[in-house]
């Protein structure tokens, strides 16, 4: 098999090229490129070359030896991509000579670097039966295509339903996990101290209300205590939960005419259709099994617009040796690329399945001033479509002489014939009005079933009509050829990076062609960024309103960035003077962003939009007023009808059916899904597959207030009676300081921290709440000691001011700085992080009672309290005077004042009872209730519950 060099040079690259400086996720890469591509192309075929299968058939020749230095376009993606494909098609008997698989590389090569076609991906690895040493299998399994009438639909149809509505619900909530569990995970790293310590919410207060938020918003528990594991042990590891991924599609088989006359079976595909996108409904069982086996086989686009001349003309011979140049590689990767699994390798090696297509068609349409609904788009549209096809299967053809038809071929031979020669009949008919694409394609048909008819046919399907956004973005067209043209706007890189829209190419040909204004179509389109002379609301009839050249100036400076009219008059582009001076703003009305200017300027809605249209452009020249009327119809967009009449055009040349969506509006109810899957049954084509369009942004449905009244009951109301009514009012004041009494108790509490002394003096209010703390440093220096001393004061006044104490302690606990380590005359503390983080853990343990922050039980009768905690029988009683202060109490409290063993506190998690120490009197109430022999005896009243007498 041989390629003469048709794009390709034997002693230079091909295409103009540049060196670029993209800027991707890992960082800014240096790229050599064709010149004037965009930059989300160029990093699209980037990210497409990482995923590049790296396997070479063994003694490969010199010069298609991986080890030979590569084309540098494209960080040599593509020249990998051409040489193995070369490499592995002279290994396998395609090529007689290696001079000419390098001619074929070199020709694959060239086509990526003039934009004439792209290549989907591909695995890099997986499963696949060796290209040369045809691997033994185990047998196929038994499968087949899913019928309306098979009692497995209805549970099939259940099934992707549901797992579409997982889907959409995961990627709604995804966002919502993932910042909660972020807060989760950053609640831990930010803790200091022990790790077990910050991984327990009991301990880490922050931690738990991280992980209740986290709980609210329905995140597992499991998934919550994960993060908590992987930030202790990396807290720099973000833990993502992974992609969404949507269901797989489901092919079902139907009889057109049931679907057509809208069986119950065919409401419900077209109503799960309709909501998940995902199921697609073949007419024949040919059609299903081709759409079956398109899901995984090898594609490739060829744009149209790279054949077209400046003067509008087509180079049909260009297109034809593109389309055997892409058959031929197609088919070596269906021999030497990957599967996902082990089926569809078998199902690759076995039929050979490949799609080829021909984007950019709707364009191409629209250059020639052709409407995408009328009938002689259709015949060009099919013309040009059944050229690529034709040319795709010659090559599959001699293909097949070489070496041999699909491995299934014999058992599909009259299925697979049948084909060609339908597609040769309809050639035939649209040859015979001046075509010359199509009577090319129906010579192509004659020579293709000539030599099918010797040796059959390579592959089992080579030509679809589908869409791949990301091969679009890669060629730089639509991909879909029956969806219609690209529109009326581009995006166009400057020569310093930023990306401006302008008027698409198409649009500008086809205006030129109909001796219209371009320019002026580019300004209805764009708009002028200016309201000088626009319509309603221009400079004159600004000033009317007041604004002077000041405010002017501001909305004609905004216009440029604001994303609508209304945006360029927001009371922060006006200034809050003139909104309140001169338009009458109140204040909150002047704060307020998004205050419809406009409107309290009594502009009406429809001066607001023509001077919209004006200023931003109307997005579409259907509108446009100087629009001939012959190019209409080419730019609106198309219909329902005119979508199914192309693609039915279409197919009739196409392998493989068209798998592109046909939308509905996001509102439409299941009845309007099945009329639409109904209409395409009756127009003709082999394939339906529905979609919703996506809703608008915002909330959808006005709903009631919370507060209505409930419905009314059944019963009889009940007699009225006159009753009080309680009428309460709730008064929010300003948060005022609450200052100390006078004279207040408090303790002073002595410690040293790493050898450092440390005083701690508190001050209380008379409910025994803490209100201020003074520290004092033993022989520190004099910047120190202030330091600490200010910081007493702000925690005062804070506490003074209703500030938490337990958001002191959780903000200033765990802080780690020097001195901190051992900490004596404490008998709670016995070790500290920094002085901050002992003085606030012993204000916890005092005032908080938080146990968990000491770390040290209180030695014999030294706990919190100073009272002795012993469970013996020896328990004594302690004066009053140790705790209360004889002059703070002036001698009010008398000399014989004691504390009552039974005051005693016991640690937390401590049983009651007798074993553990005094229970609750019934009769006097008090917890002075101790076992004295064989029963209970109160310490306090002396009663003797359960013993006699």
């Amino acid at each position: 098999m041989r390629f003469e060099r048709r794009f390709s040079f034997a002693d230079r690259p091909a295409g103009d090229r540049e060196h670029r400086l993209i800027e991707t996720a890992q960082g800014v890469l240096a790229v050599e490129a064709p010149r004037g591509w965009p930059a989300a192309g160029i990093e699209a075929w980037i990210d497409w070359s990482k995923d590049l299968a790296e396997d070479w058939p063994n003694l490969a020749p010199d010069g298609l030896s991986p080890d030979k230095p590569f084309d540098g376009l494209l960080n040599s993606g593509p020249a990998r991509y051409a040489r193995r494909l070369a490499a592995w098609g002279f290994a396998t008997g395609l090529f007689d000579h290696a001079a000419d698989a390098e001619v074929f590389g070199d020709e694959l090569l060239a086509s990526i670097a003039l934009g004439i076609a792209a290549p989907s991906s591909r695995p890099a690895a997986g499963a696949r039966v060796h290209p040369i040493a045809q691997d033994r299998l185990p047998p196929a399994r038994e499968t087949g295509v899913l019928q309306l009438e098979d009692v497995e639909f209805e549970p099939a149809l259940a099934r992707l339903a549901a797992q579409s509505r997982a889907a959409a619900g995961a990627r709604s909530g995804l966002p919502a996990w993932e910042s909660r569990l972020a807060a989760v995970r950053d609640a831990v790293a930010r803790c200091e101290g022990d790790a077990r310590a910050c991984a327990d919410p009991q301990h880490n207060l922050a931690l738990a209300r991280a992980a209740q938020s986290a709980r609210d918003a329905g995140v597992p528990d499991a998934l919550i205590a994960q993060a908590v594991r992987t930030a202790s042990l990396d807290p720099g590891f973000a833990d993502p939960l992974g992609p969404v991924v949507p269901p797989e599609p489901l092919v079902v088989l139907g009889s057109g005419t049931v679907v057509e006359a809208g069986s119950a079976e065919s409401f419900a595909a077209a109503a799960v259709g309709a909501e998940t996108g995902a199921v697609i409904l073949a007419f024949t069982p040919r059609d299903a099994e081709a759409l079956t086996r398109a899901k995984s086989a090898p594609r490739a686009a060829l744009d149209l617009d790279a054949f077209t001349g400046d003067d509008g003309d087509i180079d049909l011979e260009g297109l034809e040796a593109a389309a055997r140049l892409w058959a031929t590689a197609l088919e070596i990767e269906c021999a030497c690329g990957f599967s996902e699994d082990l089926d569809r390798a078998r199902a690759q090696h076995g039929w050979r399945a490949m799609g080829l297509t021909l984007a950019g068609l709707g364009d191409q349409l629209a250059r020639q001033g052709l409407a995408h609904d009328s009938e002689a788009g259709r015949v060009l549209a099919a013309s040009l479509f059944a050229l690529m096809d034709a040319a795709a299967l010659n090559a599959s053809a001699e293909i097949a002489g070489r070496i041999g038809a699909y491995p299934e071929y014999l058992g599909d031979k009259d299925a697979r014939l049948a084909l060609p020669r339908s597609a040769r009949q309809t050639a035939r008919a649209l040859a015979g009005i001046d075509n010359p694409a199509a009577a090319r394609a129906a010579e192509l048909y004659d020579g293709a079933i000539a030599l099918a008819k010797k040796s059959g046919v390579r592959n089992v399907e080579i030509t679809a009509v589908f869409d791949d956004r990301e091969l679009g973005l890669r060629l730089g067209c639509r991909i879909d050829a029956a969806g219609g043209w690209s529109g009326a706007v581009t995006p166009i890189e400057t020569a310093d990076g930023p990306t401006v829209l302008a008027l698409s190419d198409a649009a500008a040909t086809a205006l030129s062609r109909a001796g219209a204004e371009t320019g002026d179509a580019e300004m209805h389109v764009l708009g002028r960024s200016s309201l000088a002379d626009a319509p309603a609301i221009d400079h004159a009839a600004l000033r009317s309103k007041g604004f002077t050249d000041i405010e002017i100036e501001a909305v004609e400076t905004a216009l440029a960035s604001a994303p609508d009219l209304r945006g360029a008059f927001s009371p922060a582009v006006l200034g809050e003077g003139f909104a309140r001076d001169v338009i009458g703003l109140s204040a909150e009305e002047a704060a307020d962003v998004t205050f419809d200017v406009l409107a309290r300027l009594e502009f009406a809605q429809s001066d607001v939009d023509a001077a919209q249209t004006w200023a931003f452009g109307a997005g579409d020249l259907v509108a446009w007023s100087d629009l001939p009327e012959s190019l209409r119809p080419v730019f609106a967009s198309p219909t329902r009808n005119g979508l199914l009449g192309m693609t039915a055009a279409l197919e009739a040349f196409a392998d493989v059916p068209r798998t592109a969506p046909i939308t509905l509006d996001w509102d439409d109810d299941p009845t309007e899904a099945a009329r639409l899957q109904s209409a395409a049954a009756a127009a003709g084509v082999r394939a339906v597959r529905l979609e919703r369009a996506a809703p608008p942004q915002g909330p959808l449905f006005d709903l009631p207030s919370q507060a209505s009244d409930p419905a009314p009951s059944r019963t009889p109301p009940p007699e009225p009676r006159t009753v009080e009514r309680v009428v309460e009012r709730v008064v929010e004041r300003a948060r005022a300081r609450q200052k100390l009494p006078d004279r207040r108790k408090g303790y002073i509490q002595k410690a040293a921290v790493g050898g450092h002394k440390v005083y701690l003096h508190t001050g209380e209010y008379d409910d025994g709440a803490l209100g201020e703390i003074f520290l004092d440093m033993h022989k520190e220096g004099a910047a120190f000691r202030s330091l600490m001393n200010n910081f007493a004061i702000a925690v005062s006044i804070g506490l003074q001011y209703g500030v938490p104490l337990e958001e002191f302690v959780d903000a200033f606990v765990f802080t780690r700085f020097e001195p901190a380590g051992r900490v004596t005359g404490n008998d709670s503390i016995r070790s500290a992080t920094s002085i901050l983080d002992y003085i606030f853990r012993e204000l916890a343990v005092s005032y908080l009672d938080r146990q968990d922050l000491a770390n040290a039980e209180p030695e014999g009768a030294e706990d919190g309290f100073g009272i002795n905690s012993g469970d013996g029988e020896s328990e004594e009683t302690v004066p009053a005077s140790r705790f209360i202060s004889k002059g703070f109490s002036r001698g009010a409290a008398p000399d014989n004042l004691i504390v009552a063993s039974f005051g005693s506190r016991r640690s937390r998690g401590e049983p009651t009872g007798s074993a553990a120490g005094p229970d609750v009197c019934p009769s006097c109430g008090d917890l002075a209730l101790k076992r004295r022999g064989a029963g209970y005896v109160c310490d306090s009243c002396g009663a003797a519950p359960g013993m006699a007498g």
